[in-house]
């Protein structure tokens, strides 16, 4: 029961963080360029590797773990608004805005996911 209302705590601080952060950047609609999103999702994946990292060197409570992890980097972090903003480019016809979107959410976040677990578990890159 402890870790359930850790994750629901920590859910709430990371839907908040994502609202505060769509607050202060851009998240353009129909053929604009979701910088927040982007930036949240990147910074998610980061976040997540490093804790990943971490915990193999380190090992976490479960119900820290789950409650950084799921909790707070799940709602930080936000898969249905890429793919709504990704439509909404196609639907706009920005094609090539929409494939760099794509990549540089796929491509680049999962780079930041493997240099934060590297960092996270202490290794150099």
């Amino acid at each position: 029961m402890g870790a359930t209302i850790a994750v629901a705590v920590a859910g709430f601080f990371g839907a908040a963080a994502r609202y505060g952060l769509t607050l202060l950047l851009p998240d353009g609609g129909g053929a604009g360029w979701p910088w927040a999103t982007l930036f949240i999702n990147l910074s998610g994946s980061f976040l997540l590797g490093l804790l990943l990292g971490y915990a193999m060197r380190r090992p976490l409570a479960a119900w820290l773990r789950e409650a950084a992890g799921t909790g707070f980097l799940g709602a930080f972090t936000t898969f249905s608004a890429f793919n709504a903003q990704l439509w909404g480019m196609v639907q706009h016809q920005a094609y090539l805005s929409a494939a760099v979107y794509a990549a540089a959410s796929g491509l680049v976040g999962w780079g930041l996911a493997a240099l934060g677990l590297s960092w996270g578990r202490g290794r150099q890159t």
